[in-house]
């Protein structure tokens, strides 16, 4: 017994090294959808998700980062929330060199809000409208909006922002249904669309918060990205992710892929940390989702 309590103890420090290393590996991790229902002009191209960076830089400048993203050259580039930590002014900078950093790229840049963001504008309303006016300036911010791209008439991204709440509780009220069905109605009528008009569009909901996976379902949303959890922070072989922000063990969601009725889901493990730098069998990682359709 002695024996084990010290080796256990040795152990200690070796997957401190490892968690804390592991951090500064960031990956690429690919996704294929394929479905009858993927139109023409989604075929073939790619979605690079950025989800839970933290404010945090994956080589000097993000290099890391951009890097990944020169090799996937992706059509569309989604942030699907949590890219600051939400404490104020400091991080208002590493926003607008980042979003500043993917204008090379010259494809659309689709940020969604996530907690971290909401939480700024709890905590710090004076930088959270700064962040808003960065945001707008520099990406197509979609807290709340629909974003149909040009040329794809047929393909409709929905970006929703949730409040607080929602994100330690359960849509007991039905607001995701209401909100994002309005979001539609107020994209429709504005581009001079009849209700009910474009129902055959492909729908791609992004959503920080995977926790609400089935309650997206139900909206009729054929793609759902998300992030938030992390991955679960350490991943235990054939068990998954070890814990949730809501402080569930081994949650069935926490990254990858997933599917709700009609609805797919891709969950990023993320790209950054946030508190705790310590991540094992958990790359941070920056899933490209490419589109096949088939007959």
């Amino acid at each position: 017994m002695i024996v084990l309590i010290i080796s256990a103890l040795a152990l200690i420090p070796v997957f401190g090294i490892w968690g804390f290393l592991e951090l500064k590996n960031l990956i690429k991790k690919e996704y294929v959808i394929e479905s009858p229902d993927i139109p023409e002009s989604l075929d073939g191209k790619k979605i690079a998700l950025i989800s839970d960076q933290h404010g945090i830089y994956q080589g000097k400048g993000n290099k890391k980062t951009f890097d990944i993203l020169d090799e996937a050259s992706p059509d569309f580039i989604v942030i699907a929330g949590d890219m600051v930590n939400g404490r104020g002014k400091n991080e208002l900078k590493y926003v607008s060199e980042f979003l500043n950093g993917l204008k090379r790229y010259n494809k659309p840049v689709i940020y969604t809000f996530g907690n971290h963001e909401e939480k700024m504008h709890k905590y710090h309303p004076y930088y959270y409208k700064k962040l808003r006016r960065i945001a707008k300036l520099r990406s197509i911010c979609l807290n709340n909006r629909a974003y149909s791209p040009k040329g794809c008439p047929d393909v409709l991204f929905v970006g929703l922002n949730l409040p607080l709440e929602l994100y330690h509780s359960y849509d007991e009220d039905k607001l995701i249904y209401r909100r994002t069905k309005r979001v539609i109605r107020k994209h429709d009528r504005l581009n001079g669309y009849n209700a009910g008009e474009l129902d055959n569009r492909y729908k791609i909901l992004i959503a920080h918060d995977p926790e609400h996976m089935e309650k997206y379902a139900e909206c009729g949303y054929d793609l759902c990205l998300s992030g938030h959890i992390h991955g679960g922070i350490i991943r235990v072989p054939f068990l998954g992710g070890l814990i949730t922000p809501r402080l569930q063990f081994f949650h069935k969601i926490s990254k990858g892929y997933y599917e709700s009725g009609k609805m797919k889901m891709i969950i990023s493990g993320g790209a950054g940390w946030h508190e705790i730098p310590f991540r094992i069998f958990n790359k941070p990682e920056i899933p490209v989702i490419v589109f096949k359709k088939t007959n």
